[in-house]
């Protein structure tokens, strides 16, 4: 069976919060240290994070459609990029997830498909 999940982050929001005293808290609760690591190497930290929460969102609503035994916390779903530049997911509950993740203006945009 497969399953959808589509996700659409306002990029300066994240910025907002990164730059604000909720910064370190919201990166700490929601990205691992290696995306946080990474991160490290773009030039727009504020486009990067978009994009992998938008890809978390879209994971998450598409896994809901599970039991409830699928269900994951943002920090649990790892968003990287492999050597080429192409996003993939690392997750404990689910193995054959596929991850896009788009970026225009203030706009960052992830939609995968799970195939469970």
């Amino acid at each position: 069976m497969l399953n959808l999940g589509v996700d659409i982050v306002a990029i300066d929001r994240i910025q907002s919060i990164l730059s604000s005293d909720r910064g370190l808290r919201f990166m700490n609760k929601i990205f691992s240290e290696q995306e946080i690591a990474e991160s490290e190497n773009k030039g727009d930290k504020s486009q990067y994070f978009s994009g992998r929460f938008a890809a978390k969102e879209a994971i998450k609503k598409a896994l809901s459609s599970y039991d409830s035994a699928t269900r994951q916390s943002f920090k649990s779903i790892q968003i990287l990029n492999s050597k080429s530049g192409k996003p993939y997911v690392l997750s404990q509950s689910c193995q054959d997830i596929n991850i896009s993740i788009s970026h225009d203006g203030n706009y960052a945009l992830a939609f995968c498909v799970i195939d469970k």
